[in-house]
């Protein structure tokens, strides 16, 4: 008896042993390997939002995948630069971000692993892709070399976003003026709040990333007032690609923005104007309108009505221009011109492959966008992730104006972070969060005008092009940029009467503008099949 006894505990024991180290090794399905692979990952880092290279969101990602992310953000301002040397040297991390437009120029040197190679090892991705025509012409000779950063929608979604004009509201009422609904109206809004605030700048501007403050006015006005600032399509001429500082209606651009710089209603330093110059300038009440992102209003109410209580900026309808046209792009939903790309010279290549395809999955989406669950986010009845409110009550508390980045810097979320598949609920959340009932309803107003403004219209994607098209095409874009872009400055300041720049969009037309609308526009022809 004692014998049997004995044998039984010694197979319980090593019926135990056997059983408890396979519990200690549990892990999640979506582990990609039982050794921890670290990849590297690059992306710029936006002056509004850090970037934690620990961040919890990192940190999760560990947990789910048992890849280690090695974050790399270099400064927004650098990046081009930055990115450029390390394509060029062949010393690019694992992952990195870049323009579109970085891709077309090298992914046919090999620098990029050929994703529709590994359709098998991407399936998520693949799904989203292959949902949706129109992002083929993400395509380089058939085949996509970077992953686009796509969006996923959300119960918690906000308006609509863009380069809108973004006015004082507050101003409108107490000077008893009524929405402009024109570009001339604006003009006479613009000269009352001049007349009423002699020291105040009715309209500024700011710096965008690494271009200049100068482009940054055309990026965000020029296609509004008639024209653009680059290549672009144009239902109004008939659907055509057109490079607008060469075309006739460009100079309807420049007699408008020199109207408000003559008479003082532009920003003097409209040319050199930095972000964190404009950004002191609509805090502060010295400046009284911008046009560009609209998400910034909060920010910008926020300081001010510290100032001044009543103080509101506040977004107003796409205004119909000198030609009768009533247009502005709003943001594109998905951010295609933002890619993802694997180094060919990676060696985790399959590593790399599964985090890419993770994050087009649900569950990548949800902790980029919100965190980790039970610590930042959890589920709603609809399985919805929202953030906890007491995370949003903790970020709020600090009394930042900047509370929808802090949040999503502190646990590593968002657009501005990595997020391929980008879920902007919670962004949202901590915007609507901290708005009082009387805000709610102003935004909620806000959200119908805005997603209701048949101006608006969705941003479309560049064909592609084959690799004569890209090199030539590139090499027509230096040219004629270079010359155009030096030349615009005294157009706005009155250097030079606007009747004399048609001599340069004959120029500008000579030095290739003509062959780079005849490359695009052939390659979209292609594109759509009409050969």
């Amino acid at each position: 008896m004692k014998k049997t006894r004995w044998l039984s505990l010694v197979l319980a024991l090593a019926l135990a042993m056997t059983v408890a180290p396979a519990m200690a090794e549990s892990h999640p399905d979506t582990w990609f390997s039982e050794e921890t692979v670290t990849i590297s990952i690059m992306r710029d880092e936006n002056p509004s939002q850090t970037i934690d290279p620990n961040s919890l969101k990192v940190q999760t990602v560990k947990e789910l995948l048992n890849i280690q992310l090695d974050v790399q953000t270099p400064p927004k301002d650098s990046y081009a630069d930055k990115k450029a040397v390390l394509i060029r040297t062949d010393d690019m991390p694992d992952i990195m971000l870049l323009d579109h437009a970085d891709v077309k120029n090298y992914a046919r040197d090999d620098m990029f692993i050929n994703l529709s190679d590994y359709r098998d090892q991407l399936p998520h991705l693949f799904a989203l892709l292959d949902s949706n025509p129109s992002y083929s012409m993400l395509t380089i000779d058939g085949s996509y070399y970077a992953a686009p950063t796509l969006f996923r929608a959300s119960p918690h979604d906000g308006a609509l976003s863009g380069q809108f004009p973004v006015i004082r509201l507050d101003l409108l009422e107490e000077y008893g003026l009524e929405v402009p609904t024109t570009f001339d109206e604006l003009y006479e809004v613009l000269k009352v709040f001049k007349e009423k605030n002699p020291d105040a700048i009715p309209l500024t501007n700011r710096k965008g990333g690494s271009t200049t403050s100068t482009r940054k006015v055309m990026d965000t006005m020029a296609y509004p007032l008639g024209s653009g600032s680059t290549m672009y399509y144009d239902e109004d001429l008939g659907g055509v690609w057109v490079y607008g500082p060469a075309h006739e209606n460009f100079k309807e651009v420049l007699s408008y923005l020199n109207k408000l710089y003559t008479e003082g209603l532009l920003d003097p330093d409209y040319a050199s104007n930095t972000v964190d110059q404009w950004k002191e300038k609509m805090s502060s009440g010295k400046a009284l309108m911008y046009f560009d992102n609209s998400g910034f209003a909060s920010q910008f109410n926020a300081a001010l009505q510290a100032i001044e209580p009543d103080a509101y900026l506040g977004v107003i309808p796409t205004m119909t221009n000198s030609l009768g046209q009533t247009r502005n792009f709003r943001y594109d939903l998905d951010h295609t011109t933002q890619a993802w790309v694997i180094s060919s010279s990676t060696e985790n290549l399959d590593a790399c492959l599964a985090f890419l395809d993770w994050c087009y999955t649900d569950q990548g989406a949800d902790v980029n966008g919100y965190g980790k669950e039970g610590v930042t986010f959890e589920y709603d009845e609809n399985g919805k992730p929202y953030i906890k409110e007491e995370i949003l009550a903790e970020v709020a508390a600090t009394g930042s104006s900047t509370a929808m980045y802090d949040l999503q810097a502190k646990y590593g979320l968002g657009l501005l972070d990595i997020a391929p598949y980008n879920d902007s609920g919670a962004q949202s959340q901590m915007e609507q969060y901290l708005m009082d009932d009387e805000a709610k309803a102003a935004y909620a107003e806000t959200k119908e005008m805005i997603n209701n403004d048949a101006g608006l219209r969705a941003p479309v994607i560049e064909p592609p092009l084959t690799a004569e098209q890209t090199e030539r095409y590139k090499e027509l874009l230096t040219r004629v940029e270079d010359m155009v872009y030096q030349e615009i400055d005294k157009y706005i300041t009155g250097e030079e009467p606007i009747e004399n720049y048609d001599q340069v969009i004959a120029a500008a037309r000579e030095a290739g503008a003509a062959e780079m609308e005849e490359i695009y526009n052939a390659a979209w022809n292609a594109a759509l099949g009409k050969e």
